[in-house]
Order: C-alpha cells, then structure tokens, then sequence
C-alpha cells in the first residue's frame, strides 16, 4: 500500500543521492505503476486540482489530479 511518508522520505533521500534526480524518477515510476494503491494511500479524487504534499527546499512533490469529461 502507499504511504505518503515513506514516499516523502523516499523521494528525499533519493534527491540528495544524485543530483541528476534519476533515483526520483525511478521511484515515482515505480509508485504510479500501482494507480490503485495510490488512490487508497491518498484518497479518491473528487475533482480536478493541484495538490501540494510535500515542499522544502529541495523536493516538492504534487498530486495532479485531472478532471473528467
């Protein structure tokens, strides 16, 4: 299952791995490849927005949510 705080920690120490933030890329890959244990981590989505959740210096990570036709 997802979780956002370990997603957060993740992300942050693959930012400060390597700059070239291929380790990120990666791990985001790997997260939005199981769409379902996103939604269950995060919540269903009930309308289209721009999520802000997590900022610092370094890292911010967004939940984009798009909307329907």
């Amino acid at each position: 299952m997802f979780d956002l705080d370990r997603f957060i920690a993740d992300c942050s120490t693959a930012v400060r791995s390597d700059r070239s933030h291929k380790p990120a890329r990666e791990l985001v890959s790997r997260v939005v490849s199981d769409p379902t244990a996103v939604v269950a981590g995060l919540g269903e989505p009930r309308r289209a927005e721009v999520q802000r959740l997590y900022r610092a210096a370094d890292l911010t990570i967004l939940n984009v949510v798009w909307g329907r036709e």
